[in-house]
């Protein structure tokens, strides 16, 4: 998200907000796994002990977990139409839902695809731990949203039909 200047929630932001969604990222991610973690921990400590969890445990798990997939579907949707709005790029398929879909049932995917259409791999290796996936030598260029552009370019296509 870094580089395509959004926040943590998927929204445009200034340089210094958008280059801590890594962080903030990170810190979630984080938070999650100590939740899973502790509650698998829990969940054996009972059952060493002959103590079964009740169903409210197990729903207030699920609950969480839950909660963190609806957040992770909707950032990736509204990361996608980002990207989408700043290469001009129509939707073909599902109009109007095919962010929506994709981010819902096919998360990796779509992950994987924005991070290879805003990044060139085949020059720069990908990076673990910097803020943006890429070598720090590697300066990323300004970010600038196109949305009247491209609201008219969806405008004029919606008139056409496509043929696959």
């Amino acid at each position: 998200m870094t580089r395509t200047g959004l926040d943590w929630m998927g929204d445009p932001a200034n340089k210094l907000v958008s280059s801590l969604s890594c962080a903030n990222m990170t810190v979630l991610l984080t938070f999650w796994l100590a939740m899973n973690a502790s509650f698998a921990f829990m969940l054996r400590v009972a059952w060493e002990r002959g103590r079964y969890l009740t169903s409210e445990h197990y729903a207030v798990l699920a609950l969480f977990n839950v909660l963190v997939l609806l957040y992770m579907v909707n950032l990736t949707r509204k990361v996608r139409g980002s990207i989408r709005n700043k290469y001009q790029i129509p939707e073909e398929h599902c109009v109007g839902l095919e962010d929506c879909c994709c981010a819902a049932f096919c998360m990796p995917c779509a992950i994987c695809q924005m991070g290879r259409h805003t990044a060139d791999f085949d020059t720069y290796r990908a990076t673990c731990c910097t803020k943006t996936g890429l070598p720090r030598q590697v300066e990323l260029a300004p970010v600038t949203f196109y949305e009247d552009q491209y609201q008219n370019m969806n405008e004029e296509g919606q008139g056409q039909s496509h043929v696959i």
